[in-house]
């Protein structure tokens, strides 16, 4: 596999066994388009979806609780895969471990934005910078502009 979103992750390291790169492309199939779908994830799709009733809304809301779902058993499976286990070590390639954690960084970051998609819509808030009466989603600390950052 022929991957140059994957060379970071070999920087200053052996890189990925053919193994690796087999579980790498499992755990990619596994989880086509997921995280496209939680990328842009907001409170207001829920209310677009509503116009169509109330089970439409739960069921959509299902749908995606079953792709994290899928995603998180793909990231396991993955987490599994990419173990190596000789006579002498059981353990992660470096090049295994940085893919794993960035992978990891983004699942719950989908996750978190999702969460709180649901959240504010379910109660009715508004996350506003202003006027908002929710806190807004964030996921990193800005220091230098003394703030919480949202995604990017």
């Amino acid at each position: 596999m022929d991957d140059d979103t994957l060379s970071h992750h070999e920087y200053d390291t052996e890189p990925f066994t053919a193994g690796e790169l087999a579980a790498i492309l499992n755990y990619r199939k596994a989880i086509e388009g997921f995280e496209d779908t939680f990328s842009e994830t907001e409170a207001q799709d829920f209310t677009t979806v509503g116009v169509f009733g109330t089970a439409a809304v739960q069921d959509h809301l299902s749908d995606l609780a079953n792709c994290l779902n899928s995603w998180f058993e793909a990231l396991d499976a993955a987490l599994a895969e990419m173990l190596t286990c000789t006579a002498e070590v059981t353990r992660y390639s470096t090049a295994a471990s940085r893919f794993l954690k960035a992978e990891t960084q983004t699942y719950h970051e989908s996750r978190q934005r999702f969460e709180h998609a649901v959240t504010v819509f379910l109660l009715g808030r508004d996350t506003a910078p202003l006027l908002g009466n929710y806190p807004r989603f964030t996921t990193t600390l800005n220091l230098g502009q003394q703030c919480l950052d949202g995604p990017a």
